[in-house]
């Protein structure tokens, strides 16, 4: 392999590390394959810089120190270019999100919402913060219908009644636009009964996949040709958020704030999920919530602790249980599902067991806003909750 080829090989290898949250240096060292590549590396840097300290390595260690971090990405891709005709497929070396602003750097930020209590707190913090910034006007929500479960059922919905019209609400608080999308092959329940008959898990989650993010990055898309086209930037940075926190999952704990996408990332765009609430705890949510004032669904206030599908695979047993009692046709459906494709809902459990469990316990008619406020945020055990008449 030739020096322009090793080097060419560091750059790339370093921009990734880099871009991902990873020390420059650390960086530069684990990408060189020979000690001697990187020291010829980092003399040329050196030289190319006009610095005069005696040794490369102190040369860059020095200039990092009292240089902006974006500099010296870019002066890593300059030299990459100028050491060999080195194609950057995603421009790693043009922004490092852990270090510098989005709303700055950032052409496009598309937040994901689906009306539950994590989006909407995301959906703020990143809106007040834009609203600072004077980058309201980069922000676009996109939210994801689920679909129905159609004409020889009840015809109920996946998510929760009012969901839309929540989200409406929510985004119209900022002033920002809302893009409703749907699978063009049918909603989750017309996939699982017609294509893929099994129910989705934690292994295998096409619920997510199919119905929200491939979807999701078909607005990536079409936002990053927009913004090419209207504002005549060659290489479009895009922010894609999602309220995701540590909290929920081991998976999501290892989950950074920022992450370049590549898989959705080519020579025309970088693609950048970005989850402002990754380390928030569900208490500071909730508190969020209440300071702000911010509108929630009332299936919170009736005891769901997360807001999903209404009957969602990854939910709890007790989620699962008051879901069904606020959503007997529904369920009904479901039941009927199950046993049409002779899959179990659940590992372990059955919607028909869900179904059993709510009948016995009976339906939630009453519920008293605020409720789920006051569960999160008062260090008593909660009160009993009084029940108001809910139509779902």
């Amino acid at each position: 392999m030739t020096t322009r080829a090793r080097l060419a090989k560091i750059y790339r290898a370093a921009s990734r590390h880099v871009a991902e949250g990873g020390d420059l240096m650390e960086a530069l060292a684990v990408a060189a394959k020979k000690a001697t590549t990187l020291t010829d590396s980092l003399d040329r840097l050196a030289q190319e810089l006009d610095l005069a300290a005696p040794a490369p390595w102190r040369r860059l260690n020095a200039w990092v120190a009292f240089t902006d971090r974006r500099a010296v990405l870019i002066a890593l891709q300059g030299l990459a270019h100028r050491l060999a005709p080195v194609r950057m497929p995603i421009g790693h070396l043009l922004i490092h999100p852990q270090r510098h602003d989005p709303f700055a750097h950032g052409h496009r930020i598309l937040i994901l919402t689906s009306g539950g209590k994590d989006s909407a707190v995301m959906e703020d913090t990143v809106c007040t913060q834009a609203a600072d910034r004077g980058a309201l006007h980069k922000v676009i929500a996109v939210h994801n219908d689920l679909g129905r479960t159609g004409e020889s059922f009840s015809n109920e919905p996946v998510e929760w009644p009012g969901t839309q019209d929540l989200v409406r609400r929510q985004t119209a608080r900022y002033g920002i636009p809302l893009e409703i999308t749907a699978r063009p092959g049918g909603g989750l329940f017309d996939q699982l009964l017609e294509q893929r008959k099994l129910w989705p898990s934690a292994d295998a989650r096409w619920c997510t996949s199919d119905q929200k993010e491939n979807e999701g990055m078909k607005r990536v898309t079409h936002h990053a040709d927009d913004a090419r086209e209207t504002e005549g930037v060659g290489h479009v940075i895009l922010y894609y958020c999602v309220g995701l926190r540590a909290e929920e999952s081991a998976g999501r704990a290892r989950k950074p704030e920022f992450v370049i996408d590549r898989s959705r990332s080519n020579s025309r765009r970088t693609v950048i999920r970005w989850h402002p609430i990754i380390h928030w705890s569900t208490r500071q949510v909730w508190q969020h919530i209440k300071d702000r004032g911010l509108e929630y669904h009332p299936a919170y206030d009736a005891g769901m602790d997360r807001l999903s599908c209404r009957l969602c695979v990854l939910a709890t047993r007790a989620d699962l249980v008051c879901a069904a009692r606020m959503s007997p046709r529904l369920t009904a459906d479901y039941v009927a599902a199950e046993q049409q494709i002779g899959h179990t809902f659940k590992h372990g459990m059955s919607i028909a067991e869900i179904q059993h469990e709510a009948q016995e316990l009976g339906p939630i008619t009453r519920i008293t806003p605020g409720a789920a406020i006051e569960r999160h945020l008062s260090d008593l055990p909660p009160a009993p909750v009084q029940l108001q008449l809910c139509s779902a």
